[in-house]
């Protein structure tokens, strides 16, 4: 029975798994989506509560998967998303999802319909749940009725508490399915061609997230920037690493800054390290290789020592220089 509640899914594997709970019709009452930030996991949660919630909709595979795939999202009163709510007087986001954001939740599961309607509720992300918040899903998630679903999204595994994730099937998404990605990235740029977004999935590691705003924002000047410097660390400046996180700061949300710089920084490695094989310049790849394990290093500083996101690039640069 263990091995059912722990689905380990390979990368092309994530959406079969969900587009056959809902042809068999055995969509469980409670499914986390595990995974990293950037890959889709939102719009594949409501892709799925949207799909469970439609009684007109088909049930042949392929028609399933292509509506999971296409985001084919409506407003319906049989689907309810719970997620930090917008101030707009402080022009922010709450830190937390708190109990009281969570009220809604038992009137929408109560609510009495003569027709076997189901009902959905998303849940993005147990991560932002305070403690409260968390005891107060616990207790509306004991026993949930046959058509009642909660679809919960779970970036981060150390904050799945181990009671939920017994009462769910687990689904574990090592990236966005290529597939998915290669529409959701279409359906923004649609003149990218497939050869691009190809080489934007393999290098941004599935996140769809990112890869959007990598063609958003102007990333090819600072690529080009980037590139002479890992070419020629001598050409760092004092304000090098000001103007990188000055860029950050104005193009990428607080929440994926980091991330965001580091894949950036390895994307423009990888590509180096291509280059630098094909051509055989040894010396070259080297000091690539050890560019690389620098991020490491400097990655594992930020996490043990709790470092800010300007002190992480200023030292990064530092090393770079100094190498």
């Amino acid at each position: 029975m263990e091995n059912n509640k722990n689905i380990l899914v390979r990368k092309d594997r994530e959406l079969d798994i969900l587009t056959n709970y809902l042809v068999n019709n055995n969509t469980p009452n409670s499914l986390i989506l595990i995974g990293d930030r950037g890959i889709g996991l939102r719009d594949i949660a409501i892709s799925m509560a949207t799909c469970l919630v439609n009684k007109k909709m088909s049930h042949d595979f392929e028609s399933i998967k292509n509506l999971l795939l296409n985001n084919n999202h409506f407003n319906s009163p049989f689907l309810l998303l719970i997620e930090k709510i917008w101030l707009e007087d402080k022009k922010r986001f709450k830190n937390k999802i708190y109990r009281e954001d969570l009220t809604y939740i038992d009137d929408f599961f109560s609510t009495k319909d003569e027709h076997n309607q189901k009902r959905v509720c998303v849940i993005d992300s147990i991560d932002d749940l305070s403690n409260d918040g968390v005891n107060s899903l616990l207790k509306i998630n004991e026993e949930p009725n046959q058509n009642s679903h909660f679809i919960i999204i779970n970036y981060n595994q150390k904050s799945l508490i181990p009671t939920i994730r017994s009462r769910s099937q687990i689904v574990r998404f090592k990236s966005a399915n290529k597939d998915y990605f290669f529409s959701s990235i279409k359906k923004d740029f649609i003149n990218l061609q497939k050869e691009d977004v190809d080489n934007l999935y393999n290098l941004s590691k599935g996140s769809i997230d990112f890869s959007k705003k990598y063609l958003d924002y102007n990333f090819r000047e600072m690529e080009d920037h980037l590139e002479s410097i890992l070419l020629e660390p001598e050409n760092i400046r004092p304000n090098t690493a000001h103007h990188y996180i000055n860029f950050v700061k104005n193009n990428i949300d607080s929440n994926d800054e980091m991330d965001s710089f580091f894949i950036f920084i390895e994307l423009k490695i990888n590509k180096l390290s291509v280059k630098a094989c094909a051509e055989k310049n040894k010396n070259l790849l080297n000091r690539l290789i050890k560019n690389y394990y620098e991020i490491l290093k400097i990655k594992n500083k930020y996490l043990t020592f709790n470092l800010s996101f300007d002190q992480t690039i200023i030292a990064y640069f530092y090393l770079l220089k100094n190498a």
